[in-house]
């Protein structure tokens, strides 16, 4: 049984790694708006916005995985399940990627559902 405090530690590591793996490739999708923007002559406004978001979501991601690390009082256990959601994580980043590049081309082209 996990005490609250590695208890604590598992929910930011399982936090930081949802923020890796799911959150980045969904808010770089945006990156190729920006690159659209700036072609279609709007500037660098769109492309900045989604670079900033990228790096903040990826930083948020990396300080959850620390800060969890720095919260337990057994490192053993909490890298067990951070290998255990390594195997989670093999098939859901590049599901995410995928469906992030599909997301963008929809945006691209113009077909929206709704």
């Amino acid at each position: 049984m996990l005490d609250p405090e590695s208890f604590f530690a598992v929910l930011l590591m399982i936090a930081g790694l949802v923020a890796l793996a799911v959150g980045v490739p969904l808010v770089a999708s945006f990156l190729i708006d920006g690159v659209v923007a700036m072609i279609r002559g709007r500037g660098l406004r769109v492309f900045g916005l989604a670079a900033v978001g990228t790096l903040l979501t990826a930083i948020a991601g990396v300080v959850l995985l620390v800060v969890s690390r720095l919260l337990t009082q057994d490192p053993a256990g909490l890298g067990s399940t951070e290998s255990g959601l390594g195997g989670v994580l093999i098939w859901l980043a590049p599901a995410m990627c995928v469906l992030g590049v599909v997301q963008s081309v929809r945006r691209l082209t113009g077909r929206r559902q709704g």
